[in-house]
């Protein structure tokens, strides 16, 4: 609406508004017509949107707050503050107007990184890591490898034949090798430690993802990717030249440290150090969230 679009800008330079609850205003886009169509896009003045660095410190205070009080209840805690090496995007594909959003705090309207997504990331790049330690000559078999992760037990490596093997972990069309089976057997120590760390469909795992927030200044940027066959996304219709592009905004996080923490009992402190190493690796050698083959989501870590 015009008056909004009108007060956003206001909005977002005034100091009053520093303590206004950022998803109200990246939840209000612009819409304009042309011709008859709709159009919806990010107003690009919500990039100047200024956070009081006091409350960004008090949200970190209160989260170590609470971190610390677990060790009150038997749990050991581990973590590792970085910063972005260039931009990030969380929830890309989640419902916004525009079709193209950004994970916000439900509370503090503050971007961030749910806990599940860290252990989502570390856990696929440790499988992936694995997976080329086996050397298997078919990628298919990654799909039978992560099924070997997912409910795989001791007794399976120590009392099943290949054969048996190949018919348990088959998935679909794709069967273990030789290769894989072997890798597995002589492993199993390295995927107990793996099902320890992240679980599998039987237990939960022993460590703890919790949630990473911005540590001081928050950088927000506008950036734009641009579809060149908009119809054929969206109508199924074949690519074609005399389609127009169509650039679309969406807005990332840039160059801004976050604070991420691991927990577990104290009788697990051993598996949190070898976690903490696997995070590590995944955000600096893997990114997280989209984009990340083009180089979003990477962090650098010391």
């Amino acid at each position: 609406p015009r008056d909004m679009r009108g007060l956003l800008p206001s909005m977002l330079n005034e100091s009053d508004f520093e303590d206004f609850n950022f998803s109200y205003l990246f939840n209000l886009p612009l819409i304009f017509f042309k011709g008859r169509e709709m159009k919806i896009c990010i107003n690009e003045e919500i990039e100047k949107f200024k956070w009081d660095k006091e409350w960004i410190k008090h949200i970190n205070e209160r989260i170590f707050h609470f971190v610390k009080q677990l060790e009150k209840y038997g749990f050991s805690k581990s973590g590792v503050q970085s910063t972005l090496s260039w931009r990030m995007v969380i929830g890309l594909g989640a419902s916004h107007p525009q079709e193209t959003s950004m994970t916000l705090h439900h509370i503090y309207g503050i971007p961030y990184i749910p806990g599940s997504a860290i252990k989502g990331v570390a856990r696929h790049q440790v499988t992936l890591k694995f997976f080329e330690e086996a050397k298997c000559e078919k990628w298919e078999e990654i799909s039978c490898f992560g099924k070997v992760l997912n409910t795989s037990t001791e007794k399976d490596f120590k009392e099943l034949s290949f054969e048996k093997f190949q018919e348990k972990f088959q998935e679909k069309k794709a069967k273990p090798s030789k290769t894989l089976f072997a890798f597995c057997k002589f492993n199993f120590t390295k995927i107990n430690e793996f099902q320890k760390i992240f679980g599998t469909q039987e237990n939960q795992g022993d460590i703890i993802f919790l949630d990473a927030y911005p540590v001081d200044k928050i950088n927000l940027k506008i950036d734009v990717m641009t579809p060149h066959y908009p119809d054929y996304y969206s109508k199924g219709i074949e690519p074609a030249d005399w389609q127009s592009p169509n650039p679309i905004k969406f807005l990332t996080v840039e160059k801004t440290a976050f604070q991420f923490y691991l927990a577990c009992k104290k009788e697990n402190e051993a598996l949190l150090e070898k976690a903490l190493r696997w995070l590590k690796e995944s955000l600096s050698h893997f990114g997280i969230g989209a984009k990340t083959s083009i180089g979003y989501g990477y962090f650098d870590i010391r």
